[in-house]
């Protein structure tokens, strides 16, 4: 876990001191430890990575990553480069770290987000007193004035200018610009080394805004200009690419409005016509229109229907009267066969009420009977009926049942349920 925390808390960074306690392996890997005038530390280069032989007392700037040598707990520098200082050291830092991001893939084309074609919002990193600030504005003045411009000043040069440009960066990306400006103008190579920082390309690998670098002059590289988006080799040629052919864009804006005008009179024309024809057509349907048609043909058809109802009621009234006319002559006389009908009446009416006297009579003793022969007035009289209770089995006799039995016995008001102790013979 602690080699894990040093690699990823360190990552790779530059070493200057001197070799001190040197070792060389029989397979050619050197130990030696590292010091200055405060502190030493103990190192390790592999025989793959050595490309200089080295011996005590050299003075040596050296490319290296912490790690931990846990069989003995020791922690120590796995050196990847090695340079003897003061020869060359800033060019070879450069080739190293250009050779480690370009491993890495910050400089592929296919993570690099594509400069848009028109800008109205341009966020430029850069100090707001050196001259490539002011060779952009006017640049921007004169070609592009819409480009709404914002500054956000850093240190471009110096020990402390590098964190502070990742921090403008920061800041510039947050405010979702259009796009991003990174430049100065040109100087030593010293001068421009905050540019070749190794947090400064990872910073602007994550930006979300596109990003031009524009940093130095022709000859002049860097790594900002190969990890942004796109780079320029001036601060003006940045800002001529960022500001476009502005005249050319206005006179098609102008040429494109003249055209949709055109195409919007057009239109009218074809709607204005349309809604002429759909006036005309509402008018023909208009409901007031309809309903004074409807009108008129309603009247016709009331003024149709009375005369054919007159003619159809004097029609019918006619052939009424003559039907009429037929059954009073052909009506036969009716007076003793009603006679007849009233007598035999009466005397169906006087036989139905003598055959229902007879028939409540004969009920009435039939009900009498059943009556006096019904076991509920024989109950009723102090008898009762018993029955096993398990079958419904009426006991009549007493050999049907034996001591334990349960019986159930039927009263006038009731029935009770018992059990048989003791059973006597006649």
């Amino acid at each position: 876990m602690l080699k894990k925390h040093l690699s990823e808390q360190f990552g790779s960074f530059w070493l200057s001191g001197e070799i001190f306690e040197h070792y060389q392996s029989p397979a050619g890997h050197s130990y030696f430890t590292l010091k200055d005038q405060e502190a030493g530390i103990k190192c390790v280069m592999f025989k793959q990575k050595q490309s200089i032989a080295l011996k005590k007392g050299m003075q040596v700037t050296l490319l290296g990553q912490m790690t931990m040598y846990t069989p003995k707990g020791d922690i120590q520098v796995n050196v990847v480069k090695v340079i003897e200082s003061g020869q060359g050291d800033l060019e070879q830092q450069f080739l190293i770290l250009k050779q480690k991001l370009m491993n890495a893939g910050l400089f592929d084309s296919s993570r690099k987000k594509q400069i848009p074609m028109m800008v109205s919002s341009l966020g430029i990193i850069t100090s707001e007193h050196g001259a490539a600030l002011q060779d952009i504005l006017n640049v921007i003045i004169n070609k592009n004035p819409l480009i709404e411009v914002s500054v956000y000043h850093t240190p471009v040069q110096g020990f402390d200018a590098a964190p502070k440009i990742n921090h403008a960066l920061r800041v510039a990306d947050e405010n979702q610009h259009d796009l991003l400006l990174l430049t100065r103008g040109g100087g030593s190579k010293e001068d421009l080394w905050a540019f070749n920082d190794e947090f400064l390309a990872h910073q602007l690998a994550q930006l979300e805004t596109p990003i031009i670098s524009a940093v130095g002059h022709e000859t002049d590289e860097s790594i900002s200009d190969l990890v942004a988006d796109s780079s320029c080799i001036t601060p003006t040629a940045a800002a001529q690419l960022i500001c476009g052919d502005f005249s050319q864009l206005a006179h098609s804006l102008n040429h494109q409005k003249r055209l949709l005008s055109l195409l919007i009179q057009d239109k009218l024309r074809v709607h204005q016509q349309k809604l002429d024809s759909l006036n005309h057509q509402l008018d023909k349907s208009h409901p007031k229109n309809l309903l004074k048609s409807q009108k008129e043909a309603l009247a016709s058809m009331q003024q149709n229907l009375v005369k054919t109802f007159d003619n159809l009621w004097h029609t019918k009234n006619n052939q009424l009267k003559h039907l009429s006319e037929q059954l009073s002559s052909q009506t036969p006389n009716t007076h003793l066969e009603s006679q007849q009908l009233k007598q035999l009446t009466e005397r169906l009416n006087w036989q139905i009420k003598n055959t229902l006297n007879t028939a409540k009579q004969s009920l009435s003793l039939s009900a009498n009977n059943l009556n006096n022969q019904s076991p509920l007035n024989v109950l009723a009289r102090g008898y009762s009926i018993a029955t096993d209770l398990d079958s419904g089995e009426v006991i009549n006799d007493v050999s049907q049942i034996k001591i334990g039995d349960a019986i159930s016995t039927q009263l006038k008001s009731g029935r009770i349920h018992s059990k048989i102790f003791e059973r006597l013979e006649d």
